[in-house]
């Protein structure tokens, strides 16, 4: 589409998602477990996404409050994803060494920005693509459920 509608549909969507971004929206089996327990063990978490600012930050009050404390989303002035700025605006809030730094994602995206980064990258195959994909994308590690993200991140 051009530039115009795009710019449209853009100002509908946007705040619309704002209002209604939990709809048909929750985490993956297992996930809230496995976040409690990576923070019991001293873990600090956050989430980069490219989904609005607003919105990241609604998800997280919802269903992460306890567990994480940096949401980092779109928002103007800080390139998205691949592009490593939300990445490492997220580690700088949470005082994250690089060294002892790992990237979890489910995207080809994901993997491009954690390489942008230069930080290791666990995909998961539970999110919206699939191994065939993600090897192509260059991903090396896998994780097919939270248990086995658990031993890995271990």
């Amino acid at each position: 589409a051009d530039e115009e509608t795009v710019a449209k549909a853009l100002a509908l969507y946007k705040p619309y998602y704002a209002a209604h971004c939990q709809i048909k929206t929750k985490p993956y089996a297992g996930v809230l477990e496995l976040m409690a327990a990576l923070k019991a063990e001293g873990f600090r978490l956050a989430v980069v996404s490219n989904k609005p600012d607003e919105a990241v930050r609604a998800l997280r009050a919802e269903f992460f409050a306890g567990t994480i404390s940096i949401a980092v989303g779109e928002k103007t002035g800080i390139r998205r994803k691949p592009a490593p700025d939300t990445l490492l605006a997220a580690m700088a809030q949470l005082g994250a060494d690089p060294a002892s730094t790992v990237y979890v994602g489910d995207s080809e995206v994901d993997i491009a920005t954690a390489r942008a980064a230069g930080l290791p990258c666990i995909s998961v195959l539970w999110g919206f693509r699939d191994r065939d994909l993600l090897e192509q994308a260059g991903a090396q590690q896998f994780a097919a459920d939270a248990g086995e993200l658990a031993r890995l991140l271990d």
